[in-house]
């Protein structure tokens, strides 16, 4: 038993079945008074042996719209979620959370999203 925790503990994640490796855990985004909405990417890899699907991607504030390329992804296969921001006309700087599930077990993968809205 103690063998195979410390052979467990020796593995590299991906070889357990890593999941998906994120580029980033967290984006800074900038909007300036008068501008459109603004858009932005979270960037990840399934560096697990086994398919992966994207469940949902929900946000802490309804003005994050998030939305995978697409919802399943082959072991080694990249991807890209991206998003865009509705300003709220807030000024300053306020963080929000993004959540991905997928059909991995556990808690969804959580990133930070920094937006500053700043006034012309």
């Amino acid at each position: 038993m103690k063998l195979l925790l410390a052979l467990a503990l020796l593995l590299p994640a991906a070889a357990l079945g890593g999941g998906l490796e994120w580029e980033k855990q967290e984006v800074s985004i900038e909007w300036i008074e008068g501008g459109d909405k603004v858009a932005g990417e979270f960037r990840f890899k399934n560096v697990s042996d086994q398919p992966i699907r994207i469940r949902a991607v929900p946000a802490s504030c309804g003005c994050i719209k998030a939305t995978p390329e697409k919802r399943d992804y082959a072991p080694g296969e990249s991807g890209v979620i991206p998003f865009t921001y509705a300003p709220k006309r807030k000024w300053g700087t306020r963080a929000y959370r993004v959540y991905v599930v997928t059909n991995e077990p556990g808690a969804p993968y959580e990133f930070r999203l920094v937006v500053t809205e700043t006034r012309r």
